[in-house]
């Protein structure tokens, strides 16, 4: 997987789709960044909250925030990615999802 991200780079810089000289977005960039750090802080609050209850508020980040959705259609899609995960992992494949501090 490393190596076909690098070849992807490489390839990326090779062929450069963009005018040259012209401009970084600046604010795509942030978003990313801003993703990427919410997936960060979902993967460290695992052995905190459990599985479940750090997706749900990491699909709660992403679809209130990253995608501007309000907040009931958020926790709406939270939920029911949490609860696809629990019938699909510990229910129909009984594979035990990691479990926090408050049993979740």
């Amino acid at each position: 997987m490393v190596a076909l991200s690098l070849l992807l780079v490489a390839t990326s810089f090779k062929q450069r789709s963009g005018e040259p000289g012209k401009a970084v977005n600046w604010r795509e960039v942030g978003r990313a960044m801003l993703a990427w750090a919410g997936l960060a802080l979902c993967v460290g609050l695992l052995k905190i909250l459990g599985f479940l209850l750090a997706f749900g508020l990491f699909t709660l980040f992403l679809v209130a925030v990253m995608y501007r959705r309000p907040l009931g259609t958020a926790v709406a899609v939270a939920v029911g990615v949490c609860l696809s995960f629990y019938l699909l992992f510990p229910v129909a494949l009984n594979v035990a999802l990691p479990v926090g501090k408050f049993g979740f």
